[in-house]
């Protein structure tokens, strides 16, 4: 017998964020509703840039600045434990503290994220609790067990994501929850061996009985740099997408769809890295894992905005183009003792990177018109 829920609370208008900082789902709904400075309707992505590194925070507000575009930065429980040296809570408190110092001088409204929150474990649920306090935004991923890969039961999630909506939700922050597994690995602390797609006839129980607002529905992506076969396209269930898509806005139009393992590959970065790679010779094995990387393709991206998917969840194609900015800059020049001329070089890298990644999605323009021609820019390393 299923287990009976009272309705559960809707986000609170009422929270104050420190400057230009706002709830995640405040972000993503103006995308669904295509609102910007402009006249223009037209849906838009917001894409989710999973940081572990001060360089990637500090490149990501250069691109949103120079875009006007809606900032979402996503944290992933292993990057808090970089940023806190092994420890995810102290990485919180760092991390936060740090966007929230930039978000002041910045010209567009940010996000921050808690990527694949577990609030299963006891340390899942420590690390929620705490983004709840220290960010605007956490993701409830209870569809798999951490520790074996396997998926929970839909009761099981619903109850465990349904904690978080109750705790998050009455201070304003929005809550993701996912349904599906989603194969292949996200981190050190995130993988699984296999992919579900999401059940059309779950997906209404699970958004009524938990109250989320972002959903992760699984669709055919995948974690990691090999989203398939070299020389095979992606293809994602679009047709599934669509179907979600419009059970979900009968209960709420505001719902949104989260695009998780959705990197797609710059094939530039990876003929640039092979190129330099090629040069300091000696390196066939390296040259070889690159170009077995393989992305989803941005026309089955596109066709996921169409349905729904307003955060993309970028990560693969931002370590790649940092890679590779590092190869070449060592090729040109290693023995450069200044450490400041290649973050400088890594982190201009990983700016063009976002900047492509921004346009590609949409979102420039919301919140003030491009400080660059959209139309002409050219990503280069």
């Amino acid at each position: 017998m299923s287990k009976q829920y009272s309705a559960p609370p809707i986000i609170s208008s009422q929270r104050r964020f420190p400057d230009n900082m706002v709830c995640g789902h405040h972000l993503l709904v103006k995308a669904k509703r295509g609102e910007k400075v402009s006249s223009n309707k037209k849906t838009y992505a917001v894409p989710a840039f999973n940081v572990t590194t001060f360089q990637g925070i500090n490149a990501a507000f250069e691109a949103f600045d120079t875009l006007g575009s809606s900032g979402l930065l996503a944290f992933s429980n292993s990057a808090l434990k970089h940023f806190g040296r092994g420890d995810a809570i102290s990485g919180l408190e760092i991390a936060s503290q740090y966007v929230e110092y930039l978000a002041k001088r910045t010209t567009v409204k940010i996000a921050t994220h808690l990527d694949h929150g577990d609030y299963m474990s006891d340390g899942g649920r420590k690390v929620v609790q705490g983004a709840v306090q220290m960010l605007t935004s956490v993701m409830a991923d209870n569809s798999t067990l951490k520790s074996s890969g396997t998926p929970t039961s839909l009761e099981e999630n619903i109850e465990f994501t349904r904690e978080v909506v109750n705790m998050a939700h009455p201070l304003g922050i929005s809550v993701e929850g996912e349904l599906g597994v989603l194969a292949g690995e996200e981190d050190e602390d995130t993988s699984a061996e296999e992919s579900t797609y999401t059940n059309p006839a779950e997906l209404e129980k699970f958004l009524r009985e938990t109250g989320v607002l972002m959903l992760a529905p699984t669709i055919g992506t995948k974690h990691g740099p090999n989203k398939g076969k070299p020389g095979e396209k992606v293809k994602l269930n679009i047709r599934l997408a669509h179907e979600l898509l419009k059970l979900a806005n009968k209960i709420n139009e505001d719902i949104v769809f989260v695009a998780h393992g959705a990197s797609t590959l710059y094939p530039e970065v990876v003929k640039f890295a092979a190129d330099q790679l090629s040069a300091i010779g000696g390196m066939k094995a390296e040259i070889s894992k690159w170009k077995e990387f393989v992305g989803t393709d941005w026309d089955q991206i596109q066709g996921l905005i169409e349905a729904g998917f307003c955060k993309i969840n970028t990560d693969t194609e931002n370590r790649q183009t940092y890679l590779a900015s590092l190869i070449g800059a060592l090729y040109q020049t290693a023995s450069k003792i200044d450490i400041r001329y290649y973050d400088n070089i890594t982190t201009n890298a990983l700016t063009q990177s976002y900047i492509q990644k921004l346009i590609m999605a949409g979102n420039f323009g919301v919140w003030h018109e491009p400080k660059i021609d959209v139309n002409n820019f050219t990503f280069s390393l």
